[in-house]
């Protein structure tokens, strides 16, 4: 039946000038046809288990095992722990590909034989007689990720923060207004950074290098000064949150869910390797997985606390014990999140201007989304962020940062800081200077009120009698 299926496979191409003649198909996968994919699959498949049997594989640190060949369609991967061992290994499957009416292509193939944890020059590989390039000679690229000579990743992550500069700088010279701008960086270019971070050992010094550089950018597009806080930029339990997150942030979480995948795969070779994630001696994405769970099981002893004035039964959660793994694997990464939310917390009590948002009793938390921003005036946003975090211009600020010698106010002579400027000075106070626009809102109500109660109908005198219809009557 298959036979008969692929026997007759004619196909043609079309241009805007000229179409081709009907021509047969006899080597290739048909596009559009899911039994082509599935048969070819199958047929790599046959040939990789063919020549798993001369060699077992490489020994990881761990002890186990792994398979000697990886393929995925007609990409394939071969590691030997013996130079012997892959050079038959590539004999065996050179006879195969060529018996199968494929061919390797050493051109666009890259081999490398470690040996103390060296690259060797003098071991070289071949396939069809032809030589194959060593890593050392053309680095090679996959799923994003670049081998090099060096087996170091420290070009790639220079390549990544050079790209984050580049990218930022061509928002930057757009012509936009500050809030597309930032839009653009958490909807373009956030993502694109979070690859690079997941498949490179990049330490997380390195990442808070490339967030404070983001911050930068950030503090300019919002009209915020230099020494505004990046903790009003994603700080998400503040008083004014932004719909912003942070790079740190992501990367961690990302970081934590490149373990539990690792840890927790279906499959037991993957499960079995025991590869580490390097992420720099700061902070350790193993570790944090760790407490993560440890305080997810806390959580469980604690059972639902309550959180504000809530009744009982108001707030619910998912339970770590009766949780399965993908919805384990989503509370870790919450866990993960509300930790990196308390370090700012902590940092926030330790600022003395810009955390005294942390002491507002009765102030309800305003979470802004991107609606609200396209919405708002990037002056009035610039404002609104500035007063929240009292870095706006004040006369006690002014003194604080060295550019005006009187902090005090030009009409009661106390301190002029932000709460004395919107709410404290006492002659402001009574002038009406507070409730001016408050007491305009209410006189353009009273008028017209006024107006009416005033109005005089001209009522009838008299007697006023009401027809009555009595049965048997029209009216």
């Amino acid at each position: 039946m298959l036979q008969h299926y692929f026997d007759n496979f004619f196909l043609r191409f079309s241009t805007e000038s000229f179409t081709t003649d009907w021509q047969r198909l006899e080597v290739g996968i048909v596009t559009g046809c899911t039994i082509s994919v599935v048969l070819f699959a199958t047929a790599m498949n046959l040939i990789v288990k063919s020549a798993e049997k001369t060699s077992r594989g490489p020994k990881m640190a761990s002890g186990s095992i792994q398979p000697p060949t990886r393929a995925f369609m007609d990409d394939m991967t071969i590691t030997d722990k013996l130079y012997v061992e892959g050079r038959w290994m590539l004999q065996d499957i050179g006879e195969i590909i060529t018996w199968a009416r494929m061919r390797f292509k050493p051109a666009k193939s890259r081999s490398m034989v470690l040996r103390k944890g060296a690259i060797q020059d003098s071991a070289r590989y071949r396939v069809c007689d032809q030589l194959i390039p060593t890593v050392k000679e053309k680095h090679v690229k996959c799923l994003g990720k670049w081998y090099r000579g060096s087996l170091s990743d420290k070009e790639s992550i220079a390549d990544t923060e050079s790209q984050l500069k580049d990218w930022l700088n061509q928002v930057e010279k757009c012509g936009l207004p500050g809030k597309f701008k930032a839009w653009i960086y958490q909807h373009g270019i956030l993502p694109r950074l979070l690859w690079p971070l997941l498949i490179n050992s990049v330490p997380s010094s390195t990442v808070e290098a490339m967030e404070r550089t983001i911050n930068g950018f950030l503090r300019r597009w919002f009209g915020v000064p230099k020494s505004f806080t990046s903790l009003g930029l994603y700080c998400t339990k503040s008083k004014l949150q932004l719909p912003l997150k942070a790079l740190t942030e992501e990367y961690k979480v990302t970081k934590a869910r490149q373990v539990i995948m690792l840890r927790d795969s279906a499959d037991e070779k993957v499960r079995e390797a025991g590869v580490k994630i390097l992420t720099g001696r700061k902070w350790k994405a193993e570790e944090a997985v760790k407490d993560a769970e440890s305080r997810l099981r806390h959580s469980d002893i604690v059972g639902t606390v309550t959180e504000g004035r809530l009744g009982l039964g108001c707030v619910t959660r998912s339970q770590w014990s009766k949780a399965g793994q993908k919805e384990r694997r989503t509370l870790i990464q919450s866990e993960v999140r509300r930790t990196e939310e308390e370090h700012r917390q902590t940092k926030a009590a330790a600022l003395g201007k810009q955390g005294r948002w942390l002491n507002w009793e009765g102030v309800q938390q305003r979470k802004l989304t991107w609606g609200d921003i396209w919405k708002t005036e990037g002056d009035r946003l610039s404002y609104l962020l500035r007063s929240v975090y009292d870095v706006l211009p004040s006369p006690v600020n002014l003194k604080t940062w060295g550019l005006s010698d009187n902090p005090e106010c030009k009409h009661c002579g106390r301190p002029a800081n932000l709460e004395h400027i919107l709410s404290s000075c006492k002659t402001f106070l009574k002038d009406g200077r507070y409730t001016w626009r408050h007491d305009r809102v209410l006189a353009s109500i009273a008028e017209p009120l006024d107006h009416a109660r005033r109005f005089q109908k001209n009522k009838e005198k008299g007697v006023l009698f009401i027809p009555f219809v009595k049965e048997g009557q029209t009216g």
